[in-house]
C-alpha cells in the first residue's frame, strides 16, 4: 500500500491524510486551475521549494513585489510596537491600527534593503526583495514546524492555532478563531492552514514572526481592509439599491468617527470629584453616544446610497419602462405575441416596441414613472437598514447570546436581511404598484399621480395598492439566497483559479452583476406575475384578475411558459450599465460626504 509519500496513493490514504487535515477535502466541481489534490509533504524547505515550479514561484513572489509600500518617512518602529500590543479581537482603534501599519511599512522597506532618508532613498529592486522573501520563508518554516505544527502532519488545525495563541496571553472566541481561520486559508471550506497559505499570508511581515505577532499582524490587516461588496446589490428588478449590509457600520469607520469626536473634548476641562460622584447616574451616556453616532454615520452612507441609485435609475429607465411595457401591453394595443405565427419576433418585436413608446409619447414617454420610482429609493432603503438592524440585535440577544449584533451567525444576519427586505416592502408597495399603473397606460390616456392613485382606489380601495404583495415577498427569500450563493461561489472560483488573496474592484463588480442577474432570472416569472396584478385595470392593461392563479393561467393559455419572461431581456440588459453607474456614482458621493 503507497504511503503518504508515495507517488500513487491509494483511496485510504487519501481519507486518512484529509482526515487528519494533511488535505483538504476536495471541492465540487473540481477546476482545471485547482492544484493537484495530492501532494507528498515536505520534510525540509528543500523539498516544499521543489515542489513549487520556479515560473509559479516568480509569478507570486513579483506581484508581492509590486504590492510593496512607497513610503519614504521613517518612524520609530520599537516606540509604536511596544505602545500598541493586541491582545484581543476589540484591542485596535483607527489610530493604533494606522500606527501599526506604518510600522509594518517601514520596517518592511528597511527590511529589503531601502534607505528612506538622504540622498540614498531609491526603490527596492527585484534583487534585494528576492532575497529578502528567501529569508523570510526560510523563518516562517521554522516556527511552522518546529513551533505551531504539533502533530507534524504539515498543517495547522484550530486547536493548534488556539494553543500558541494561549501561551502568548491571547484567549478568543470559537468565533473569532474561526474567523481567523477562514482569513489565513484560501478556502474557507478548509479547517486547517498549509504551510504555503501561511507563508503566502505572512511574508510581507517583516517582524520576526511569533504567535502574538502574527495575531496582531492579521488584526491590523482585516482592520484596514475593506471585504464589504458595495454598491453592487442588484435587487429582482434588475436595479441597483444600498443594501442594509452595506449601510451597517464597520468597525474601522466607526473607530474612525469616535475619533473624530474625541478630539473635538475640551480635555482640559476635567471633571471634579463632585462630578465623578454621579459617574453612575450617566451609565447609558456611552451606549446612546455610540449609537447616536452609528446612525449618523449610517446616515450619510444612506444618502450616497439615494444620489446612487437616483442617477442610476434615472439613466436605466427606458430599460424598465420597455420591460413593463413587454409585461402588460396585449397585441391588441401594439404589444407582442409569442406565437410562433407571429409576423414580428426577437430583436425585431423589441424594436418595434420601442418605436410604440415612442409615437405614444415621445422621448419622456422612456421616463414615465421614473419620479416614483427615485422618490421610492431614500425610505426604502431607512427603513429596510433600520430593521435589519433592530432585528440582528433581536438575534444577538435571544438567539445567539452575544453582546455585539456583529457577531452574529449567518443564518441570523440572513434571516434579519429578509425580514428587513420584507418590512421595507410592505412600506413602499403602494408606491411601487403606482409606478407601474402609470408605465402600462397607453399614450392616448396619461395619468397624473393623482389619477392613478384614484383610479386603483376605485379599483378595491386600499386592498388595490398591494395587489400582487403576497407573490412578491415569496420571491424575496429565494432571490436572496439565490444571489448570495451564486456570488460567494463565483468570488471562490476566482480566488481558486487566481490564487489572489481578495478580488479586485472590477471582479466584485462582475460578481455581483452575475449573481444579481441570475438570481432575477430565477424569481422573474414571479415578478411577472406581481406587475400584471398591479398593471390589471389600466388604459394599457385592461385585462382584470381573480388573483395569482388566474395571472398564471391567463399567462401560460396566451403565451405557453415563454410568457412568464416576458420583458427578462430589458431587464437583464440594464443590470451592466446599473451597476457601473450606481458604483462610480456611490463612490464619488461617499467621498464628497466624507465616509
Amino acid at each position: 500500500m503507497a504511503s503518504l509519500d508515495g507517488i500513487h496513493p491509494s483511496r485510504k490514504d487519501l481519507f486518512e491524510a484529509c482526515f487528519s487535515g494533511a488535505l483538504d477535502p476536495p471541492l465540487l466541481p473540481p477546476l482545471r486551475s485547482d492544484p493537484p489534490l495530492w501532494r507528498p509533504i515536505p520534510h525540509n524547505l528543500v523539498e516544499f521549494r521543489a515542489q513549487e515550479s520556479a515560473e509559479d514561484r516568480e509569478k507570486r513572489l513579483r506581484k508581492l513585489w509590486m504590492r510593496l509600500p512607497k513610503r519614504a518617512n521613517s518612524v520609530d518602529d520599537e516606540a509604536i510596537a511596544s505602545k500598541y500590543p493586541v491582545k484581543d479581537d476589540d484591542a485596535l482603534t483607527a489610530e493604533s491600527a494606522k500606527k501599526l501599519e506604518e510600522m509594518y511599512e517601514d520596517e518592511l522597506l528597511g527590511r529589503c534593503g531601502r534607505h528612506t532618508r538622504g540622498f540614498l532613498d531609491r526603490d527596492i529592486s527585484w534583487k534585494d526583495f528576492l532575497k529578502y522573501s528567501e529569508a523570510k520563508e526560510a523563518e516562517l518554516w521554522h516556527i511552522f514546524h518546529d513551533e505551531l505544527d504539533l502533530d507534524g502532519n504539515g498543517r495547522l488545525d484550530a486547536e493548534e492555532l488556539a494553543v500558541a495563541l494561549r501561551r502568548a496571553g491571547i484567549k478568543l472566541s470559537p468565533s473569532t478563531l474561526a474567523d481567523f481561520m477562514t482569513y489565513l486559508t484560501s478556502s474557507p471550506h478548509s479547517h486547517a492552514i498549509s504551510f504555503s497559505e501561511f507563508r503566502d499570508f505572512l511574508l510581507l511581515l517583516p517582524r520576526k514572526a511569533s504567535p502574538a505577532e502574527i495575531f496582531r499582524y492579521y488584526e491590523v490587516r482585516r482592520f484596514m481592509g475593506d471585504d464589504a461588496r458595495g454598491a453592487v446589490r442588484v435587487n429582482m428588478e434588475g436595479d441597483v439599491s444600498l443594501s442594509a449590509e452595506d449601510m451597517a457600520i464597520s468597525r474601522a469607520t466607526l473607530h474612525s468617527v469616535q475619533d473624530q469626536h474625541t478630539s473635538l473634548i475640551d480635555h482640559h476641562d476635567a471633571p471634579t470629584e463632585a462630578e465623578d460622584d454621579s459617574e453612575g447616574e450617566d451609565y447609558g451616556e456611552d451606549e446612546h453616544h455610540h449609537t447616536s453616532l452609528e446612525f449618523g454615520t449610517a446616515a450619510k452612507f444612506l444618502l450616497a446610497g439615494g444620489i446612487a441609485g437616483a442617477v442610476s435609475r434615472t439613466c436605466t429607465a427606458p430599460f424598465d419602462r420597455l420591460k413593463i411595457f413587454l409585461i402588460t401591453r396585449p397585441p391588441d394595443l401594439g404589444g407582442l405575441s409569442l406565437s410562433p405565427k407571429a409576423p414580428v419576433r426577437g430583436v425585431r418585436a423589441i424594436a418595434s416596441a420601442v418605436s410604440r413608446i415612442y409615437a405614444e409619447g415621445g422621448v419622456r414617454a422612456f421616463w414615465t414613472g421614473n419620479g416614483l420610482s427615485v422618490a421610492k429609493i431614500l425610505p426604502e432603503s431607512a427603513i429596510k437598514f433600520l430593521t435589519y438592524e433592530s432585528s440582528k440585535r433581536m438575534f444577538a440577544r435571544y438567539w445567539d447570546k452575544v453582546d455585539d449584533p456583529r457577531e452574529i451567525s449567518g443564518f441570523s444576519r440572513f434571516i434579519s436581511g429578509g425580514i428587513g427586505g420584507i418590512t421595507s416592502q410592505l412600506t413602499i408597495y403602494p408606491i411601487e404598484t403606482l409606478k407601474t399603473q402609470m408605465m402600462s397606460n397607453t399614450g392616448t390616456q396619461k395619468r397624473t399621480l393623482l389619477c392613478a392613485a384614484r383610479h386603483v382606489w376605485r379599483m378595491g380601495g386600499i386592498r388595490a395598492f398591494y395587489r400582487g404583495l403576497t407573490i412578491g415577498l415569496i420571491g424575496v427569500f429565494p432571490y436572496s439566497a439565490i444571489d448570495m450563493s451564486t456570488f460567494e461561489a463565483l468570488k471562490l472560483a476566482y480566488l481558486r483559479s487566481t490564487g489572489k488573496e481578495e478580488p479586485g474592484v472590477l471582479a466584485l463588480l462582475a460578481f455581483g452583476s452575475v449573481s444579481g442577474s441570475i438570481g432575477a432570472t430565477s424569481v422573474y416569472p414571479l415578478n411577472l406575475v406581481r406587475t400584471r396584478l398591479q398593471a390589471s385595470g389600466s388604459s394599457g392593461h385592461p385585462q382584470r384578475y381573480s388573483g395569482v392563479m388566474d395571472v398564471v393561467r391567463q399567462t401560460y393559455a396566451r403565451d405557453g411558459w415563454r410568457g412568464f419572461y416576458r420583458g427578462l431581456l430589458p431587464t437583464l440588459a440594464k443590470v451592466v450599465p446599473a451597476v457601473s453607474i450606481s458604483y462610480v456614482v456611490y463612490e464619488s458621493s461617499k467621498r464628497k460626504l466624507g465616509v
